[in-house]
């Protein structure tokens, strides 16, 4: 008796994470004999990512598919198209002398800038999609996230805070992602719907109130709002406020550097498009300010090669060491993993010359000076940004995505711009994405050489506008249609 229960025990055992009953036990135990060994493509269990760890998996993965004709003929570096099309400016423009009042806006605040039922959006937009594990999410989460959201709240902290860290700023209280239909192009990973922007180190916001649980705030930045984690802002006392805007303000221009404190500990990176209060600078360094969670000021060092003191006029060393920087970058929807998207690509690109721009697409379009682009054709769209558009201060929009017009060259219209993918369709109609991924300079014929194309869905087609965000609007708007002789191009 004792042996039987003893064999089917090491049999259970054996068994690993099946949940079948094991099989009697045989009169004679044979060894266990070694797993098969496993092929590029397949591992010995049927479902290798069941319970197996990541270094024993060894499967053979993707290579890179075809190229793209844009990526390869034309030179993926910001120097060619800084020094044909860049300029030094000697003075600055007048939307640059207004930048510190747009970053610090939400210390102006005094109350929650939104009435409520603004900023309940995404409870009303949001009540069904698919979750991290691919699956219809059930109802009750949606009324659990209501719950803990606490709106009723809304409003009761008021208080001007700065952020600890970067972070991501959420749609609703929770890391967890909703997509709208997986299975669908453009509609899966990495289209996080919950995903609504991000915050940067040491940055001035406006706490409204927190979650039931305490552990998410809802905050206003000086471009959006939503849900970043508590453990990541500060209340900022008035004096402390005071104090940092009237120091002068270093301009970061590097991603990726270390920021360090007095004793050499890591407190965290920077990034293009932070903004930091001078305290002093020696040969080789700045010294800059920064808060930590007990509302005491700290300061950091960073290298002078990564920032520079106050707005910089628009010049090609910094065009040139700034586009470096963001080529570098891969796609981040609405800011994920620290990436950036299109949009965010362009704002940070613009804040170390002290331009403040919205942070969604369809916002930024309208800043500036708008060209339209309705009723033209191709040519027509061609002719008139050769013609109207400033390299580097003009932006091209269409539903959904931009792109910042870097000048012509080998006679093409050349866009700067960080994308998901390309437009596909088989010969059976079915839609797709050759994934780019990542900021790129191109034409706004990306892709068209492609076999799968979809030439409905080129760059050039769908173009609506362009904006020159550099210049106040006149006489020449949106709705005005330029008619312009057409040019081969």
């Amino acid at each position: 008796m004792k042996t039987t229960l003893w064999m089917s025990w090491l049999l259970l055992v054996l068994g690993g994470c099946s949940t079948h009953t094991p099989a009697p036990a045989p009169a004679v135990i044979k060894p266990i004999e070694p797993p098969k060994a496993l092929d590029t493509n397949q591992s010995a269990l049927n479902d290798p990512f069941c319970c197996m760890l990541p270094q024993d998996l060894e499967l053979k993965l993707p290579e890179y598919g075809p190229k793209v004709n844009d990526l390869e003929r034309f030179e993926q570096l910001m120097a060619p198209y800084v020094e044909q099309s860049g300029i030094d400016r000697d003075s600055l423009y007048e939307i640059q002398k207004t930048f510190e009042g747009r970053y610090f806006s939400p210390w102006g605040y005094v109350a929650t800038p939104q009435k409520v039922e603004e900023v309940l959006w995404p409870l009303r937009a949001f009540r069904g999609g698919f979750g991290s594990n691919l699956r219809p999410v059930p109802p009750v989460w949606f009324e659990e996230i209501k719950q803990q959201s606490n709106f009723a709240s809304y409003g009761t902290i008021n208080k001007k805070a700065i952020t600890l860290k970067w972070m991501d700023i959420r749609a609703f209280p929770t890391d967890k992602p909703l997509y709208k239909n997986p299975a669908l192009p453009g509609e899966g990973y990495p289209f996080d719907l919950l995903q609504n922007s991000s915050v940067n180190y040491n940055e001035p916001i406006f706490i409204s109130h927190t979650s039931k649980d305490g552990a998410w705030s809802y905050i206003f930045s000086n471009n959006v709002s939503g849900w970043v984690k508590s453990d990541g802002v500060a209340l900022i006392d008035d004096e402390t406020a005071l104090k940092i805007q009237k120091s002068e303000k270093v301009f970061l221009i590097e991603d990726n550097v270390a920021l360090l404190d007095s004793a050499n500990r890591f407190s965290g990176y920077s990034r293009v498009g932070m903004v930091l209060p001078l305290e002093r600078s020696d040969d080789e360094n700045y010294y800059v300010k920064a808060i930590d969670a007990n509302n005491s000021i700290k300061i950091l060092s960073l290298p002078k090669r990564s920032a520079h003191i106050g707005v910089s006029r628009f010049n090609k060393s910094d065009l040139n060491a700034i586009g470096t920087q963001l080529l570098k970058n891969t796609y981040g929807w609405g800011g994920m993993y620290g990436e950036r998207d299109c949009s965010s690509m362009i704002r940070d690109m613009m804040t170390p010359f002290g331009i403040w721009l919205p942070r969604n697409s369809s916002a930024q379009s309208r800043k500036g000076e708008v060209v339209s682009f309705i009723g033209m054709n191709d040519d027509e769209k061609l002719s008139l940004i050769k013609e109207k558009g400033i390299p580097f201060e003009t932006i091209i929009y269409l539903k959904g995505h931009v792109l910042l017009y870097v000048g012509t060259y080998q006679e093409s219209v050349m866009v700067m711009h960080n994308i998901w993918g390309i437009r596909t369709i088989d010969k059976q109609g079915n839609r797709g994405r050759h994934v780019i991924g990542k900021a790129v300079i191109s034409t706004l014929e990306l892709g068209s050489d492609l076999n799968d194309f979809d030439p409905a869905m080129k760059l050039l087609s769908r173009v609506e506008s362009m904006n020159i965000f550099t210049q106040t609007p006149t006489s020449l708007s949106r709705n005005t249609k330029v008619t312009l002789k057409k040019k081969s191009l």
